[in-house]
């Protein structure tokens, strides 16, 4: 008796949940632009050593949990050509 197949998973999904999760403080929330500037480490996946930067989010309802100060753990990818936030928890 043959198992039935495993449900495909789509390449973004597995390539997201493989990303390593950085460590970062938030510096400004910016609720208008949908964008967050965050102190953050190293970002292997996307070649960028540490610093301070404004980063797009995948979904604005990201930004309602955090304010300056936090500390934060996340995920960024390319998306349109510009860093993008595709996962945030706080760090705990």
């Amino acid at each position: 008796m043959n198992s039935p197949p495993a449900p495909k998973k789509s390449a973004r999904a597995g390539q997201a949940a493989s990303l390593p999760l950085a460590d970062a403080t938030v510096e400004r929330v910016l609720r208008e632009s949908g964008e967050i500037v965050l102190d953050h480490g190293d970002l292997p996946n996307l070649a960028m050593p540490a610093m301070t930067m404004a980063f797009d989010v995948g979904n604005k309802k990201m930004l309602d949990a955090v304010k300056p100060g936090d500390k934060i753990r996340f995920q960024a990818e390319i998306v349109k050509g510009r860093p993008t936030i595709t996962h945030l928890e706080r760090a705990r």
